[in-house]
């Protein structure tokens, strides 16, 4: 129980490329939340692998893309010069047979997710840099929101993944394309051309000449959520949430004593955009 009920709103349709748009006003944020918009098969998981183009936890303040597939996808060609983030990190991960911590240090760049070397379901995780420490979670909202895009693209071999905010910061294609993307008259309506965005924080190459095959993402629907605790947030909460730990002791507790906080825990959307080329060429 508490102030606010998870939720899941999941599509019907079934994508093998596409360009993913969300244009946001607010999204939860705050101790035990873990919201997310993402793309799955959750029926062959991970056979037809996941990509998460938004995700937090608690407190988390800096956007990231993870893909999460099967065995053979790999980061480690990634063209120089082609994005502004970074990768996450998979540090401390215990040894199965002795249970020591291993400290190496490395970035996520595996999208197996039962690599032994990251967390489990960890994947290959992109990391904004660009505007770190406010792309997402309470300090997005506190900038009244902003733009998330994924580009899924086997034919051009490449997943790349933008966030932009304020909405001040939102290039003038993207901002055309949006607004003109109710138009009836196609003739009126802005394709986006993320040639015109600038670099993205992420790039995942994938298909042929790389080392992550494309057939590892496939048949996947769109999925906007907001849980509670969990696995993520669940786990995380002694750690995320020293204050509310020392009075609960469990982030379940911690959400069901209703605290004025979750207030915070809801998603303000102002659309969902969903394109696929024309002809392989151009978002339409």
């Amino acid at each position: 129980s508490g102030p606010r009920n998870s939720l899941r709103l999941e599509g019907r349709r079934r994508f093998n490329r596409g360009l993913f748009i969300i244009d946001l006003r607010h999204m939860p944020a705050g101790c035990g939340t873990w919201p997310a918009f993402w793309l799955t098969d959750e029926a062959n998981w991970p056979v037809n692998g996941e990509i998460d183009i938004v995700e937090g936890v608690n407190y988390q303040d800096t956007a990231k893309t993870a893909l999460h597939s099967t065995k053979e996808c790999i980061m480690d060609d990634v063209p120089e010069g082609s994005k502004t983030g970074s990768w996450d990190t998979s540090v401390g991960i215990p040894n199965k047979k002795t249970g020591i911590p291993d400290m190496t240090f490395r970035y996520a760049q595996n999208c197996f997710v039962y690599d032994p070397h990251q967390w489990l379901n960890q994947g290959c995780v992109a990391t904004d840099l660009k505007s770190e420490g406010r792309s997402l979670g309470m300090p997005l909202n506190a900038n009244g929101g902003g733009v998330y895009a994924l580009e899924w693209d086997p034919v051009n071999h490449h997943v790349r993944t933008w966030v932009f905010s304020p909405h001040g910061r939102v290039p003038r294609n993207l901002r055309e394309a949006l607004r003109t993307a109710t138009e009836e008259e196609e003739g009126k309506r802005v394709a986006p051309d993320t040639n015109q965005w600038g670099l993205p924080y992420g790039h995942f190459p994938i298909g042929e000449g790389t080392d992550c095959p494309s057939g590892h993402f496939r048949n996947m629907r769109l999925v906007i959520n907001l849980a509670f605790c969990g696995s993520v947030s669940g786990n995380r909460y002694f750690m995320d949430c020293p204050e509310q730990f020392q009075k609960y002791k469990t982030c379940n507790e911690y959400v069901a004593s209703e605290p004025e906080e979750l207030k915070e825990a809801y998603w303000k959307i102002r659309g969902v955009y969903i394109y696929e080329r024309a002809w392989e060429r151009r978002w339409t």
